[in-house]
């Protein structure tokens, strides 16, 4: 009877560790454009999360649709009327079920808006 249930447990362990499994993945982007010689003023902190499918084959995968990564951040800066985003941090991750992957991309940012700059009349046509 012992021999039946520990292979039964494995049996369990071994089909609930092939049905799904989870990676992910981290990142840092210091702005959406240059922003080195520009002023600008932070508006707000913002965060949003994006969702697409794969179709996997073993090795195989094919995507059921395009990672929304600018529908994201055209988003993002859309919700406070930004000009760019910086200070970008994403993570991404993937949940596999069987033959379906979920894929989820997740970032976190700094929305700015660009300052008015004074035109200088001694750079005037330069």
């Amino acid at each position: 009877m012992k021999p039946r249930i520990s292979g039964l447990v494995l049996a369990i362990l071994l089909a609930i560790s092939a049905i799904s499994c989870a990676t992910s993945s981290a990142g840092l982007a210091t702005s959406t454009v240059p922003v080195a010689d520009k002023k600008y003023k932070v508006i707000s902190p913002v965060e949003g999360t994006k969702y697409w499918y794969t179709f996997d084959i073993a090795i195989i995968g094919i995507p059921l649709s395009e990672p929304p990564i600018d529908q994201l951040l055209e988003q993002l800066k859309k919700e406070k009327e930004a000009d760019a985003l910086i200070n970008v941090r994403y993570w991404t991750d993937k949940s596999i079920f069987v033959f379906l992957t979920v894929n989820r991309l997740h970032i976190s940012a700094e929305a700015i808006k660009f300052e008015d700059e004074i035109p200088d009349p001694k750079k005037k046509g330069r």
